[in-house]
């Protein structure tokens, strides 16, 4: 794939299409060429009703982003690695894990790439911790505490119709969180679930899975827990992982977990990280760019997120 422009066609010009396509044009080697959707949008860019009309007018494309409601993705997913194109699509990629293990068998059948957004995975502060804890700079970890407390009104779910239904949106795990237990498996390698509580206090007209849990998950011997909730009053108040270790006490925060909220590790020194939100996305396209370019493994490869979609889909069954 060695080329000057690397072009990309938008599957779902929503909110997060129009992040994506932001981030894509601000780059100077990318650019989005055209746009998948069935709804009327204002846009300068050619609009196709379907993946199939679009690969027919710009075959020079080289990767799609599916950037459609939840339920939608494997299949679209699927219809464009058959097509023989690239790839790259929104959390989650897929509701099951099974789904996720057929995209990847096909990519591989196609010779093609199948990506997925995983980009709070370029965070300085999370690789900071990461090469703590490799490095066995924490010693032996204990427990890792996600606690995430967000709103999520019923205004919010009487925007869009596919909000708060099961088939469709899939739950605040897969919704809202999915990030948060992307970095677990990311810090710790792998999880197993051991215990999993939900209820919903505050949702029960809008929403057809809860709104709330508590679930405990082991790596190795390392404990961990989840406190997650859409129900805080008025307005998002927390998202923080704490980490309690042999030789030290970590605790990170922030919607991308960009901020280093505490930090006393034996001999080594606070640090000032700067984190800026705005480079993730772009830090991803140019990590599956470049992986593309040299046929190298990417961060946002579909077979590390596999198991999270697998793990996900266990609390909610």
């Amino acid at each position: 794939m060695k080329k000057n422009i690397f072009n990309v066609a938008i599957v779902g010009l929503g909110h997060i299409g129009k992040l994506h396509s932001e981030i894509i044009n601000s780059m100077t080697n990318a650019k989005v060429v055209a746009i998948v959707d069935t709804y009327p949008i204002k846009t300068n860019l050619p609009v196709f009703l379907s993946i199939k009309e679009c690969n027919i007018s710009h075959p020079e494309i080289d990767m799609y982003v599916i950037a459609t409601p939840n339920g939608y993705h494997y299949q679209q997913a699927k219809e464009v690695l058959e097509s023989g194109k690239n790839v790259l699509v929104e959390k989650p990629i897929a509701l099951h894990k099974e789904q996720v293990k057929e995209l990847i068998t096909l990519s591989h059948k196609h010779n093609v790439r199948v990506f997925t957004s995983l980009q709070l995975r370029f965070s300085p502060v999370i690789n900071y911790v990461k090469k703590l804890y490799e490095n066995n700079l924490l010693g032996n970890l204990y427990l890792v505490t996600v606690e995430c407390f967000w709103n999520r009104n019923t205004t919010y779910y009487e925007k869009n119709s596919w909000h708060g239904t099961k088939e469709i949106d899939g739950g605040v795990l897969f919704t809202q969180f999915s990030h948060f237990i992307d970095i677990m498996f990311y810090l710790l390698g792998s999880l197993e679930l051991v215990n999993n509580k939900t209820e919903n206090f505050s949702h029960q007209n809008c929403i057809e899975f809860p709104d709330t849990g508590i679930l405990q998950f082991k790596s190795g011997k390392t404990w961990g827990n989840m406190v997650y909730t859409i129900s805080t009053y008025e307005k998002n108040f927390e998202s923080s992982i704490t980490l309690i270790a042999e030789k030290g006490t970590i605790k990170i925060g922030g919607q991308y977990m960009n901020q280093l909220l505490y930090h006393n590790v034996e001999n080594i020194d606070p640090v000032e990280i700067e984190c800026n939100t705005n480079k993730f996305h772009k830090n991803l396209y140019e990590d599956i760019i470049l992986s593309l370019d040299k046929n190298t493994p990417s961060i946002a490869d579909a077979e590390n997120a596999a198991e999270i979609i697998g793990f996900i889909e266990k609390t909610t069954s």
